[in-house]
């Protein structure tokens, strides 16, 4: 039998230029143009940044600690030191107050040595920097002889954030890598090389690229008014010559001041169509007022806005949310159309967090590298992960979290002038109240606990979803949710965050002292033992009530249905039968 080994790395795909350097679509020449050497592949080298053809994954390093035995396949720099990850957070539907509406960014941080290199894997002209063909200002050069690996690449490649890096697990079998794991993430800093000798990277989920210093929408416009306007114009000048044509489409939305116009374009030359759109006050504008111009969504679903906006971030869109994430919205949230005029430059973190509030969390898979989408609701055809003291749970923690309960939620809606504040009581002109009566009666927990949301995204009202997305937030929230930590063998690692969880553990006990079976969702994913071990915290995936699907036809009866059945689907008794066949309560609708 060949031997098992663990094996870890890191993996860093450097972006570069898929061009042969003076061939093809490639103009640069040696000796013209002031071009004395040849470019090394990076944008920051190129001679002729016009024909730069970017290629992503122009080179992808892959850094493993020192070992003697390396795989037998590609290149590898044994030069890793050290590696740590911090755990990433969902918040649930966006319903702790704590944390950020997106969670917590799951981050890395990895420190690597330094040393001399000769280029043969980096740069595609090393051997002519040898022989001197590579450069017209000197000789042939040795490239192990001149500086360092990351000094150079430093150098060469300056333009690396946001830049994939992952970090690999698997296990070496016959000089070949199997069993790989990989988890994603973006690079966000780099510091070094220095007199350490070592260079450090630090990264973070994909959602870190839509953080909000990072990502607005719209993005900022530059047009002018040529000249003042009074109440009665429809005809405007842009300043500076030309930006209609570079920064605006030939008809749109946008802002003047606090007014919402319409137009049309030809050149600077604008013609309002419309003013005073989306009940904002018509008014005379000043020379220099800026046209911004307005994010307007209409009836779009949840994860078509997410699209939308992460489309003005960096993102890669193979990372979007997808077709089951699609799914899960229309399944759950068929009804949610969201309508609002963004008039201003607005951080796209805030505006996705905001969607949460429709009762959906947002959150990265750095296992799947993409970011999902989970409606709240109960289980439904979910993957579940059955786990026991007995066979897979390590160790178990226990803390009830009664600071999540939630007895009403208060929802202000319709903004009465979309181009003031979206966080204001005062510029909304609707407020929905949903109550549980009884969980603030003195026999229960005889205490009021309020969540209120402020939701600028029904512009044309939508009380029917904020009554549902309340209700089933006040369902899941209803009683004090139990917090688990979990601490699980890596054989179990599969489990991603929203991850279904089906526990039987002594922490879990009913009032006899037995060991219950109970639902938990994952919120939190680490790996203080990589390979080994990984610890999740999971949230009680609890819901107030009884609930279930219509089911298919042929379904029996509930007297003769299955326990998988009587746990998916809904079954309907006569108004006069005050329980189930068997003494359960009845199934709500959700």
């Amino acid at each position: 039998m060949s031997d098992r080994e663990p094996f870890s790395w890191i993996e860093i795909d450097m972006d570069g230029c898929g061009r042969v350097f003076g061939q093809g679509g490639c103009p640069a020449a040696l000796g013209v143009g002031g071009v004395q050497r040849k470019c090394f592949n990076t944008f920051a080298t190129c001679k002729a940044k016009a024909a730069f053809l970017h290629d992503k994954a122009f080179r992808t390093l892959r850094i493993c600690e020192p070992r003697a035995n390396l795989p037998r396949d590609g290149t590898w720099f044994p030069m890793l030191q050290s590696v740590s990850e911090e755990a990433g957070r969902v918040n649930i539907a966006g319903s702790d107050d704590e944390m950020a509406a997106l969670g917590r960014r799951a981050t890395m941080k990895a420190t690597v040595s330094d040393a001399p290199y000769h280029d043969r894997f980096l740069d595609p002209y090393q051997a002519e920097r040898v022989s001197g063909a590579a450069q017209v200002d000197e000789p042939g050069y040795d490239p192990a002889s001149r500086g360092t690996l990351w000094g150079k690449t430093v150098a060469r490649w300056p333009y690396y954030a946001g830049r994939p890096i992952r970090r690999c697990q698997g296990y070496l079998v016959d000089g070949q890598v199997v069993d790989v794991r990989k988890r994603h993430y973006v690079l966000t800093s780099r510091s070094g090389p220095g007199t350490s000798g070592s260079v450090s990277f630090e990264a973070a989920d994909v959602l870190d690229l839509a953080k909000n210093e990072k990502a607005v929408a719209p993005a900022p416009s530059n047009g002018a008014l040529a000249e003042a306007i009074d109440a009665d114009a429809m005809r405007l000048t842009l300043v500076p010559e030309g930006i209609g044509n570079s920064e605006y489409p030939t008809s749109g939305r946008a802002c003047i001041g606090s007014e919402i116009v319409t137009y049309t374009r030809t050149g600077d030359t604008i013609t309002l169509t419309g003013r005073g759109i989306a009940r904002t006050a018509v008014a005379s504008h000043n020379e220099g007022d800026t046209f911004q111009q307005v994010l307007f969504i209409d009836r779009k679903r949840v994860h078509e806005v997410i699209q939308i906006l992460l489309g003005y971030t960096n993102v890669d869109p193979a990372r979007y949310p997808g077709p089951e994430d699609a799914a899960e919205i229309l399944r759950w949230l068929p009804g949610v159309l969201l309508t609002r005029h963004i008039v201003k430059p607005t951080g796209v973190d805030t505006l996705i967090g905001e969607l949460a509030l429709f009762g959906v969390s947002i959150f990265p898979s750095n296992i799947l590298n993409r970011i999902r989408l989970k409606a709240n609701r109960p289980v439904d055809n979910d993957e579940i992960f059955d786990l026991t003291d007995r066979d897979d749970i390590i160790e178990v923690t226990r803390k009830d979290r009664d600071d999540k309960r939630l007895t009403q939620i208060h929802v202000h809606s319709v903004l009465t002038d979309p181009s003031k504040s979206s966080t204001s009581a005062e510029n909304y002109d609707r407020l929905m109240a949903t109550v549980e009566l009884a969980a603030q009666e003195a026999w229960a927990y005889g205490e009021t606990r309020i969540r209120k949301i402020y939701t600028a995204w029904l512009e044309g009202g939508g009380d029917s979803i904020i009554r549902i997305s309340s209700f089933r937030l006040l369902r899941r929230f209803l009683a004090a949710p139990a917090h688990l930590t979990l601490l699980l063998d890596e054989k179990d690692g599969a489990i991603d965050l929203a991850d279904v969880l089906r526990l039987t553990t002594d922490a879990l006990q009913d009032d006899t002292g037995r060991q219950i079976t109970s639902l938990y969702q994952v919120i939190e994913r680490s790996e203080p033992d990589p390979g080994h071990q990984f610890e999740v915290v999971a949230q009680a995936y609890q819901f107030s009530g009884r609930f279930g699907v219509i089911p298919p036809n042929g379904t029996p009866p509930y007297a003769s249905a299955t326990p998988e059945q009587r746990e998916r689907f809904m079954f309907i008794t006569a108004n006069s039968a005050p329980w189930l066949p068997d003494g359960s309560p009845h199934y709500e609708i959700f």
